[in-house]
């Protein structure tokens, strides 16, 4: 947020994003940026999600590190242009240790499995968020991209 804020993006990113209602898709970090807030700074986010970006709190360490990385499952929450041709359980691959808690679940796409549920892929209107890396994700990776690029 600090460098949006330095580069004074946040005008032009809010104007587009807000008012022009361009579709745009948050990666990993770009997902949790689209927060009110997050545990990792005192700085707000971009207000776009009624969510906090938190820092995975897992109890069971010995199965679940934090970073979370590797390959895991998502589960569809419901029916969105951005996961068409993608399956139920298909595997993405993730890199992160924050995740978003979302206060409107309706903004819930896609949820995952790690020592806690957690939503993995968010949308709400124009807005997407996706906590996994579909550049990483070989073949189903490939078909959001090209799902997000054909909105």
């Amino acid at each position: 947020m600090a460098n949006l804020e330095e580069l004074r993006l946040l005008d032009a990113l809010n104007e587009a994003v807000l008012v022009k209602r361009k579709a745009v898709l948050g990666i990993c970090l770009g997902m949790q940026l689209m927060a009110t807030m997050s545990q990792e700074s005192d700085r707000p986010g971009l207000q776009w999600l009624d969510s906090e970006a938190v820092r995975f709190n897992i109890s069971a360490a010995v199965r679940h590190k934090v970073p979370h990385m590797g390959w895991n499952r998502i589960q569809i929450k419901k029916i969105s242009a951005l996961m068409k041709g993608v399956e139920n359980l298909s595997e993405f691959y993730f890199a992160h240790s924050y995740h978003l808690k979302l206060n409107d679940r309706s903004d819930l796409l896609t949820e995952t499995e790690y020592g806690i549920s957690f939503p993995s892929a968010v949308e709400r209107n124009n807005i997407f968020g996706v906590q996994f890396h579909p550049e990483k994700s070989h073949r189903i990776g490939v078909q959001v991209l090209k799902n997000f690029i054909e909105m």
